[in-house]
Order: structure tokens, then C-alpha cells, then sequence
């Protein structure tokens, strides 16, 4: 009742919820990709529904989604991430209203059929079920993972997906063009940049000088800077279908409200007006966008940032309007300065992490840095699964983008 509560401003009317659910016949390549962190439970393995039979699942989906009750052959789930509720009907109830948002029973908007069975599965559970059974279910958290199997044939549940790899598989030529047009890379066949006449050889590889590496970045682009608006110098890589490089900071305000204060975000364009104090850092806070955009939507926060870079940090004391966050030039491995003891409820590093020269040691320092309960958030650059840090792309990224520390998911 209480998370009913808590969820229920959520819109399930609107056309489209974030649900993705997918086989491994459709997949084959996703789930292969899987297959070494996981197995299916001894008691499921047994069972003859899934022994050599039936077809893998994978059900990613945002809060609020569902699947309305529908049946099939027999089921299990394990719960990787999240939490969902499930709701459950005897293979021989009446005909059900159908495409009803299992999350609107939970809400109190529809009410439940008769002799439904609820029950919620945390992460590290799994849930199985007999032959047509009825089955609705509804996301609890930000993020409701599962992995498993089913019986019988996915033919019957054919949703004509793409496979998950095959753009990968099909286009890399199109990923290098993408890769030349970011200046990550350069192919042999590449005539030299129209605009500046500017060939391989010419390139400046900073040796490692971050500093002198964002210094020039910031001088280059400096005048198409707008110190009143901080999309000019949220200088990320953009996010999602509409292409924004504000989206980083609500992801971290997201991972804050949920795994420090303990309560549901606002909405990236609110500003919290009963906010609750806390102390942030920003872990490579560049140009200030992050600073800035959180003193506007969270003014009960006290932030402290750290930049690398004179120039950056020029532009932060010098260009930017008055602010009340405070930024340091000093490295972002030292989050409580000289011998701070103050310590954060959260750290965040966005396209910083990467560069750290020995990224055990900055998740060392800023796990120190945390008072009890915080968290810390990394928005960054990762290998795909099954990507070889020895790739020659992979190579040629890491010395342009001075990419030191570079993992996969």
C-alpha cells in the first residue's frame, strides 16, 4: 500500500512505458552474452518443462510498467535488479479485463478480479509458476530486471524484434564513421579535415597532459560559450532520443533519491522546494554545468567540485554568474582536500573516471570520502560486452580521449 501510494502520480496512460522483454531466439547473441553469469536454478534445471526445452527471457522495465494477465506454458524469473509485484489467477477464472496496467490495482484505480493472489519479488528471488496460470505484474523500483525461462515455443510469442547485435554485426563501418566525425578516429582512407587541413600526423596527443588537454579544448570553443546557459558548456556526450547532455545530471539526481534520501525523484525540470541538506561532489566537474544545474534544482545542497584544469577552473571563477558551490583546482582523488573530515553523501563522476590513472585508487578515495549510506554515481564510457580493450579502435579511443581507465559492463 505504501509504495502504491508513492507511485501513484505515475502516468500509465501515456502511449508508451519503457518495457522491453526478449528470447534467446530472437537474441541469440544477447543472451550468449549473458549465459557465463548465470544458470538456472538446480530445482528449475530439473524440472522437464526446461530441461533442453522451452526458451530463455530477459524483462527489463521502468517503474510504473506492466505486463496485464495473459498465460502461457509454465515460467520462472529470477529478479536481477529492482523489484516488481505479481499477481496471479487459477487457469480456470472467468475471462479478465484485458490490457489493464497491473500497476493500476496497486494504484486502487481498477479493481482487483476476484481471488487474485499478490505477492513481491526483491532481487536475488525467483518466481516460478505451473502451466496457465494468470499472470499480471507491475515494476516497483526505477529499474525491474529478470532473467529466465519459459515452456513451449516463442514463435507463438513472436514480437519481430531486431536482433539486440545485429547493427553492431552489420555496420561497423558505420560506427567508425560516427567514431571519425567525435575525432576518436581515423581511417587510412580519410582525406585531411577540410576546415583546417589537419592530417593523422598533425594530431596533438597531449602525452598524457590532462590538463593541457582540457586547456585547449576550453580555449577552442570558449567564445561559443554562454555563461547564463549551461546546455553551452555541459560539454557530455548527449543521452537518450532527444540528444541532451543535461540528462546526466537528472540520472544522478535519480540514483541520490533513491539510494540516499530514500524517496522518489522529481521530475527534471522541478525544483525541490522541501529539500533535504546534503553534501555532493562533483568528481571532475569540468566547466561547472553539473555544480550549477544541481544549485538550481536542489538549493538545499552544499556542492564542491574538483577540476584538473586551470582553464576550465578560470571559467568557473571567473565566467560563470554567482553561485554558491565552491570548486577547487586539485585532483578529483583527493574529494576532502588536505585532511578534510567533513564527508559526502554523494560522489558523482561524469566522463571523468575514465581518465584516472588508476581508477582503484579513485574509487579508493572517494569510498573513504562517503559518509555512511552514500552512494557514488559514475556516468562514463564502457567497453561493450565482448569488446577487446586490445581492439586497434579501442586503442586509438584511449590515446585520443586520454582514456586510462577503460572497463566493460
Amino acid at each position: 500500500a505504501n509504495r502504491g501510494e508513492k507511485m501513484k502520480n505515475k502516468d500509465t496512460t501515456k502511449e508508451i512505458d519503457l518495457l522491453f522483454f526478449t528470447n534467446d531466439k530472437e537474441n541469440p547473441h544477447f543472451f550468449e552474452s549473458l549465459s557465463k553469469d548465470y544458470s538456472p536454478p538446480a530445482p528449475i534445471e530439473k524440472l522437464d518443462v526446461f530441461n533442453n526445452k522451452g526458451f530463455r527471457v530477459f524483462s527489463a522495465m521502468e517503474q510504473g510498467s506492466s505486463h496485464p494477465f495473459h498465460f502461457h506454458d509454465a515460467a520462472w524469473l529470477g529478479q536481477v535488479s529492482g523489484s516488481r509485484l505479481w499477481y496471479f489467477l487459477p487457469p480456470d477464472t472467468p475471462k479478465v479485463k484485458p490490457k489493464v496496467n497491473g500497476c493500476e490495482y496497486l494504484y486502487g484505480r481498477v479493481p482487483l478480479p476476484s481471488g487474485t493472489t499478490a505477492c513481491v519479488q526483491e532481487a536475488g528471488e525467483v518466481m516460478y509458476f505451473p502451466s496457465k496460470w494468470l499472470h499480471s505484474t507491475c515494476a516497483l523500483e526505477p529499474w525491474s530486471v529478470g532473467i529466465g525461462g519459459q515452456g513451449g515455443s516463442p514463435n507463438v510469442y513472436d514480437q519481430g524484434f531486431e536482433q539486440l547485435l545485429s547493427k553492431h554485426d552489420a555496420s561497423e563501418a558505420a560506427q567508425k564513421d560516427k567514431m571519425e566525425e567525435c575525432g576518436v578516429f581515423k581511417s587510412e582512407k580519410q582525406t585531411p579535415v577540410k576546415e583546417d587541413n589537419i592530417t593523422e600526423k598533425d594530431w596533438k596527443w597531449f602525452d598524457g597532459n590532462l590538463n593541457e588537454y582540457y586547456n585547449k579544448l576550453e580555449r577552442d570553443e570558449h567564445e561559443k560559450r554562454d555563461p547564463n546557459v549551461i546546455t553551452s558548456y555541459a560539454v557530455h556526450r548527449w543521452m537518450g532520443p532527444e540528444k541532451k547532455t543535461l540528462t546526466h545530471y537528472q540520472l544522478v539526481r535519480e540514483a541520490i533519491y533513491e539510494h540516499v534520501i530514500r524517496r522518489f525523484p522529481p521530475s527534471a525540470e522541478t525544483v525541490a522546494g522541501d529539500g533535504v541538506a546534503l553534501r555532493v561532489f562533483d568528481a571532475g566537474c569540468g566547466l561547472g554545468a553539473g555544480l550549477m544545474w544541481f544549485e538550481q534544482h536542489e538549493p538545499s545542497w552544499e556542492l564542491v567540485g574538483h577540476t584538473i584544469s586551470e582553464d576550465q577552473y578560470n571559467w568557473i571563477v571567473n565566467d560563470l554568474p554567482e553561485h554558491r558551490f565552491t570548486a577547487y583546482l586539485r585532483t578529483y582523488d583527493e574529494p576532502l582536500g588536505d585532511g578534510g573530515i567533513v564527508a559526502f553523501n554523494a560522489i558523482y563522476s561524469i566522463e571523468a573516471a575514465i581518465h584516472s590513472p588508476n581508477l582503484k585508487i579513485s574509487l579508493t578515495a572517494w569510498s573513504k570520502a562517503l559518509s555512511p549510506g552514500g552512494v557514488i554515481v559514475i556516468v562514463d564510457d564502457f567497453l561493450s560486452v565482448g569488446t577487446s580493450r586490445d581492439d586497434p579502435d579501442v586503442d586509438l579511443f584511449t590515446r585520443a580521449w586520454l582514456a586510462n581507465a577503460v572497463h566493460t559492463t
